[in-house]
């Protein structure tokens, strides 16, 4: 939805005026630094994880559950059994398990930088907060459940399955994740996971059904990551291996080209769209060693061009629906265009 910031009877030449003042004096001041120190937050942290192994008894467990309704209820699904006894008895018993302890034990010793990963959630809140000051800053909780849940955001409350992200060296791991997926769950690619679902709500995405929307639209998200994580390297934004970047960017020509020959930037088939945008090991429609997802890339680079060409504020970035506008006026071309 947009406002009428004026009245349909002004003349053009006084529309045009408006408008340059509205654009003007919105990219003025702080409000439009592109690097913005964290504003100072603290993220509260509890350790359920070590709550629910210390529990001598279900009854403690039931406890617990009551304690902690939220985690009970969005991380456990508490809502689909019965009564919480018979679930504080499942999880009561999981716990006695050698497996489990395994995991718990590599768990612990995976997240061995958990001070880490707050402070660098707490700075990327922070920028995000400079940006949208209306951002609420979200409680974290952590736990170990024999791999029933990885992850649980919302802008009151991020709940990470630590036994998700042991990483590639992990006794057990998910069966129901792709491998080529699976190498992203480790914790130096949780920041950036977690703050894309929190920043999400600020984008405003397009109408249109395109390739092209699609793309910028991903595009547009992984811009205002790299605002709130600067100091995250690109390919863990997108979760990409440093190899696949590096194919990404060392054949954009080729991918480019792709994608103008074939006439994808305005196909509307969510089918062959998803072969660009989705999950994917690679993208063999262009080349073998040509990353999935590569739409997204290429919309990310598309939205750099734009950024940089027009000087746009981060937060204006993010409220235009345009894609043609953005495509138009990024004047894209590969890097060796």
């Amino acid at each position: 939805m947009t406002l009428d910031l004026y009245p349909k009877v002004a003349t053009m030449r006084e529309a045009v005026l408006i408008i340059f003042l509205i654009l003007f004096m919105g990219c003025s001041g702080d409000a439009c630094k592109e690097s913005v120190a964290p504003k100072k937050i603290t993220l509260e942290v509890d350790r359920l994880e070590q709550k629910i192994f210390a529990a001598k008894s279900s009854r403690e467990v039931v406890d617990l559950l009551g304690t902690y309704p939220e985690f009970s209820n969005h991380f456990l699904h508490a809502d689909q059994y019965p009564s919480d006894s018979i679930l504080a008895n499942q999880i009561f018993g999981l716990i006695q398990n050698e497996a489990i302890d395994t995991l718990y034990r590599e768990s612990l010793e995976a997240f061995s930088g958990m001070d880490d990963l707050v402070l660098e959630l707490e700075e990327s809140v922070g920028r995000l907060t400079f940006y949208y000051p209306q951002t609420q800053v979200p409680k974290v909780q952590t736990v170990v459940t024999g791999l029933y849940n990885d992850l649980f955001v919302s802008n009151e409350l991020i709940i990470i399955g630590m036994d998700f992200f042991i990483g590639q060296g992990a006794s057990y791991k998910p069966q129901q994740i792709p491998n080529y997926i699976l190498k992203r769950y480790d914790i130096k690619h949780l920041p950036a996971n977690i703050m894309q679902f929190i920043s999400s709500q600020y984008i405003r995405t397009s109408s249109e059904e395109t390739m092209l929307a699609a793309m910028i639209d991903y595009g547009k998200s992984y811009y205002l990551l790299s605002k709130i994580l600067p100091r995250t390297p690109g390919n863990i934004l997108i979760g990409y291996t440093q190899e696949e970047w590096n194919n990404a960017f060392d054949n954009d020509e080729v991918i480019w080209a792709n994608f103008v020959e074939n006439k994808l930037l305005f196909e509307t088939n969510h089918r062959i769209k998803q072969k660009f945008l989705g999950e994917r090991p690679s993208v063999y429609e262009i080349g073998n060693k040509c990353p999935g997802r590569i739409g997204r890339w290429v919309g990310w680079q598309i939205v750099n061009a734009y950024a940089e060409k027009t000087g746009v504020c981060v937060a204006e970035l993010m409220d235009e629906a345009e894609a043609n506008k953005i495509f138009k006026l990024s004047k894209y071309k590969p890097s060796g265009s």
